[in-house]
């Protein structure tokens, strides 16, 4: 009788009773997750009745409640749409007529906008509690509650945080019911991922002397809990499905969807580990810390951390040869059961930590000096030469960026290289050097000058627009992401695949060196001549996405230079003069001093009483944009001039063969 039966209708009877199991689990692990959070609050003292401005049992005991509860729906809904937009297959291959949405694939649709609703509750609740904390008093249904809860969303940082995390919970839960397109589902992930900007300038760390280091690392670090945490609550989602599977379409499912999220957690791993050994160190001030109710925690999370660490080797090297077997498959879905419990656990303990009142105290000493108030830091001290090697301050987010860039390359290389294919040592050697001249830039003296003179501004941005670029250009990254990674068959998006979407997108036009060179040097006029120049030097987040967008552009324009047959030599040589020749003109300006002072409320009332008056500086900056960008891409242009290229060109990729591109 079986097998008169659809296949269709097969699946859906199969999938039936796993639906309730993946809701057991989750509601499990919810509960697990507010008996940590309850037991480390009672062990740590958060919800103690404080001497003055005591705002009742109710509040102190719900509030560490409600952002664990927070907390780990964020994380199961980010790993939802991941797993949606690049782990799983969409459709059903197996089903007869139209195409059919895979089940696990359908299943982890349906939890994502099914815990995006306790996460848009929880977030409005936190944001509610947050208040009625900080104004030490009781949740009420008053007038006077109401008006001071708008105060506290409008006007005050904190509440402000969590007001945008609640907007942005509220389109991710309606995105979540509308999308059905991997790339809408894609999308709305990357929103979800936005939460964590909200909730790293809130959190402990941001507290620190080093705001912006602390954000920064916080930052990290919540994005590897989301990844990694979301990805093992979605793995629990699908492996009730999963499970008991027999047919080899089914196992070898399985292995695929656990090998793909094995890489991914891998990364996620090390980048928790780092950033909280980090975060850590920036709360505690000393060894001694450890020894505080609230150090104690951090050493339970550590082991925890630890432990998962260990149970996700277990993945990579036991478990997915288990899958297909009929007790060892049930074994390997077991581990990841108890893998999202455990990461509950200390999604709890976090709840906690947020609540519990570190060693180092959380509000940093207040800005005097006007350096202080416009940029967070006291002024530097006079640009040397010497100081433009010693002048440091850590960007965590940019150093975590180059780190995984770099071991991922290598991994690459190691790859290509075992499977037999040559790849010159110039390539990772542009990649790498690359990579260690953007953590100098987004690092060093280039940054921390960069804040006060408008000559070292320049220099930043350019090397981010223009030298980074082509170094990472020349390192050939698309071609060695051609020759190591496989393409997928089964309908679901990996790095290539949503390379080729993005393309297909765009159009033939997106490689053409003559549009990328326009807008990047349209970008670069709209920068320093609008109120964006303000906004990056005021906010750290406009900062940071103003680097990130350069660095992006100028890798578009570089790649569409560099590899080969993506556009005649014509257009690649009028694009490096027509770009060489706008930054020439922009430098003249600057230098001739005929133009207006940039940002004079800004770079006029740091009180900076050492260098040339705003007035020369920006005459200097003249000079910056020749030696960071007019004269690369001189260099770049007689390159372009003097190569004769040949069927045996060294500069030309060596080509996937058969068997890894399809």
């Amino acid at each position: 009788m079986d097998s008169a039966t659809p296949t269709g209708v097969r699946e859906e009877r199969a999938a039936s009773p796993g639906r309730w199991r993946s809701v057991i689990w989750l509601v499990t692990a919810f509960a697990v997750a507010i008996a940590a959070v309850v037991a480390s609050a009672a062990f740590s003292g958060a919800a103690t009745e404080r001497e003055a401005m005591d705002p009742g049992g109710f509040v102190r005991w719900a509030l560490p409640v409600a952002l664990t509860v927070h907390h780990l729906a964020l994380a199961v809904v980010v790993g939802c749409l991941i797993f949606a937009a690049a782990i799983l297959p969409p459709g059903s291959e197996s089903a007869p007529g139209p195409s059919r949405p895979h089940p696990a694939f359908a299943r982890v649709r349906a939890t994502a906008a099914g815990v995006s609703l306790v996460w848009v509750g929880s977030a409005v609740i936190v944001l509610v509690l947050t208040y009625a904390n900080l104004a030490g008093q009781p949740v009420t249904d008053s007038a006077e509650f109401a008006s001071q809860l708008v105060y506290f969303v409008t006007d005050l940082l904190v509440g402000q945080a969590w007001a945008a995390i609640t907007l942005i919970a509220f389109l991710v839960c309606n995105l979540t019911f509308l999308a059905r397109t991997t790339t809408g589902l894609a999308l709305t992930a990357l929103l979800a991922l936005a939460a964590i900007v909200p909730i790293s300038l809130i959190g402990h760390a941001a507290g620190s002397d080093d705001h912006f280091a602390g954000v920064g690392a916080l930052a990290v670090h919540w994005l590897g809990v989301l990844v990694w945490v979301g990805g093992v609550a979605a793995l629990a989602v699908v492996a009730p499905m999963l499970s008991t599977a027999r047919g080899t379409d089914d196992s070898s499912l399985a292995k695929t969807i656990l090998s793909r999220f094995s890489a991914l957690a891998g990364v996620a791993f090390f980048v928790v580990l780092a950033s909280g050994v980090l975060n850590s160190v920036l709360r505690l001030g000393g060894w001694e810390g450890l020894l505080s109710r609230y150090g104690q925690l951090i050493l339970i999370k550590l082991a925890a951390t630890l432990l998962l660490g260990a149970i996700g080797l277990a993945h990579r090297s036991w478990a997915i040869a288990q899958l297909g077997r009929k007790s060892g498959g049930r074994t390997a879905w077991r581990l990841v059961i108890a893998e999202v419990l455990i990461m509950a656990a200390v999604i709890g303990v976090t709840g906690a930590l947020g609540r519990t009142a570190p060693p180092v105290p959380r509000e940093p000493e207040p800005a005097i000096t006007p350096a202080e108030i416009l940029t967070g830091y006291p002024l530097p001290p006079a640009l040397a030469w010497f100081r433009w090697f010693t002048e440091w301050r850590w960007d965590w987010l940019w150093v975590a960026f180059a780190v995984t860039a770099a071991a991922v390359y290598l991994l690459g290389v190691r790859k290509a290289h075992a499977a037999g294919h040559r790849w010159g040592w110039q390539r990772t050697g542009s990649w790498l050097t690359g990579l260690g001249l953007l953590g100098y830039v987004t690092c060093a003296a280039p940054t921390i000058y960069g804040m006060v003179l408008i000559s070292a501004h320049t220099i930043m941005l350019l090397a981010l627009a223009v030298i980074i670029p082509l170094l990472l250009a020349l390192g050939s990254p698309l071609d060695l992401l051609a020759l190591t990674v496989k393409r997928r068959t089964d309908g679901s998006r990996g790095p290539r695949e949503w390379l080729h979407a993005a393309a297909s997108t765009v159009g033939p036009a997106v490689r053409s060196p003559v549009l990328s060179g326009t807008v990047l040097a349209v970008s670069l006029g709209l920068l320093y001549y609008t109120p964006v120049l303000r906004l990056a030097l005021d906010f750290w987040i406009v900062h940071q996405v103003t680097n990130l967008y350069f660095l992006l552009i100028g890798f578009w324009f570089m790649t569409s230079l560099t590899r080969p047959g993506t556009a005649p030599r014509s257009a690649r040589v009028i694009a490096v003069a027509g770009l060489a020749g706008a930054l020439l003109i922009w430098a003249t300006v600057l230098a001739s001093g005929a133009t207006l002072v940039l940002q004079v409320d800004w770079f006029g009332n740091l009180a900076r009483t050492w260098g040339p008056s705003i007035t020369a500086d920006q005459q200097r900056a003249g000079t910056s944009v020749l030696l960071a960008g007019v004269a690369p891409l001189a260099v770049l242009l007689t390159m372009l001039l003097l190569h004769r290229p040949t069927s045996t060109s060294t500069v030309r990729a060596p080509q996937p063969s058969s068997a890894n591109s399809h």
